[in-house]
């Protein structure tokens, strides 16, 4: 899987961040899922929408800019 710096993505109008979740899945596979899907949890990624953490529902809006934080692993 590819790790890209910058990523442009078409969502629906009124998509969330669980929906562009839900997208990037669809595009990188089970690799990414991996990674920041938990089960019937949700997602274990934090997501930042224009320099403030967003919650799964936060609704996105064009041209918006977003990092994903993906779970960190160690001992």
């Amino acid at each position: 899987m590819n790790i890209y710096d910058k990523l442009a993505v078409k969502l629906k109008e009124n998509s969330t961040v669980k929906s562009l979740l839900e997208k990037l899945i669809s595009i990188y596979g089970e690799d990414l899922k991996k990674l920041i899907a938990h089960g019937e949890k949700g997602f274990r990624v934090i997501v930042i929408a224009n320099g403030e953490i967003a919650k799964i529902d936060h609704q996105l809006k064009d041209k918006d800019e977003l990092l994903l934080l993906l779970p960190v692993a160690g001992g």
